[in-house]
């Protein structure tokens, strides 16, 4: 994936690797990333004590300290070892940079969930001024991918939780924001979490909650007068047996229809 705002000049000083006190150096501000796996951290801080640290993290100078551009788990491993010291790389970045680099490099290794690229989407829109199509462009993104993320913000945050502590696909949460009732989300998030829907399985279910209220009334409505018209057909059945006609009569009912079986004898 290219970085778009790398030009030669900083290509030149890229390799130009100091060692910086790890206490003075604070986290990226524009993190997108927000949740950290520790047995991974602590997987890598393993790697660096047997190992060193093969990529320097790179960092810019902001008010006489410094501030985490990229390699926030570099980092964190090193604070884990207790390390005084560790190689960094210092970059003049402004602050959309910055940004843009933070999400890049998370883009790059997979590491956030399709909710926290959604919020990284907009806060690069608000906080930068850029349109979808100049951020598509950035992150080597079609302008379609950005637009179907940013969608799931509409999402409340509850919901947004819920789907995340459920293990939920971005499918299944575009596929809620068909529903206009965050109660109503909240129910097929859970129905979804409990009998392990798929995403075609829980469109059909979004779309059997969407039916027309009167629609449901009516098949109601059906329903009820089939239970009375069974009824009256029995109870006929009943009388025609109290006249003194032989009658065989069975019935059996599943989910969808009652089937009887009359046999009169002459």
């Amino acid at each position: 994936m290219k970085i778009p705002f790398f030009n030669q000049e900083d290509q030149k000083n890229r390799d130009q690797i100091v060692e910086i006190k790890v206490e003075e150096i604070k986290v990226n501000p524009f993190q997108p990333r927000q949740e950290f796996n520790q047995a991974e951290i602590k997987e890598l801080a393993d790697s660096i004590k047997n190992f060193g640290l093969i990529q320097a993290i790179t960092v810019r100078e902001k008010e006489n300290e410094y501030e985490l551009i990229a390699g926030e788990r570099r980092l964190r491993a090193a604070r884990l070892l207790n390390k005084e010291v560790i190689p960094a790389v210092v970059k003049d970045f402004n602050d959309q940079q910055m940004a843009e680099i933070a999400l890049i490099e998370n883009l790059q290794r997979k590491d956030l969930n399709f909710l926290e690229e959604a919020k990284a989407y907009q806060r690069l829109l608000d906080e930068f001024d850029l349109t979808q199509k100049e951020l598509a462009a950035r992150v080597s993104k079609s302008q379609s991918t950005i637009a179907n993320k940013l969608r799931l913000l509409n999402l409340s945050e509850q919901i947004r939780e819920k789907i995340l502590a459920a293990d939920l696909s971005e499918r299944h949460g575009r596929s809620l924001l068909q529903l206009d009732s965050p109660a109503e989300q909240l129910a097929v998030v859970e129905e979804i979490s409990k009998k392990g829907l798929n995403v075609r399985e829980t469109e059909k279910l979004i779309k059997k909650r969407k039916q027309p209220a009167e629609k449901r009334k009516k098949i109601k409505h059906i329903s009820d007068d089939l239970r009375l018209f069974a009824n009256s057909l029995e109870k006929r059945i009943s009388e025609i047996k109290d006249s003194g006609i032989n009658v065989e009569f069975e019935r059996s009912d599943d989910q969808d229809t009652i089937e009887y079986y009359i046999k009169l004898s002459k």
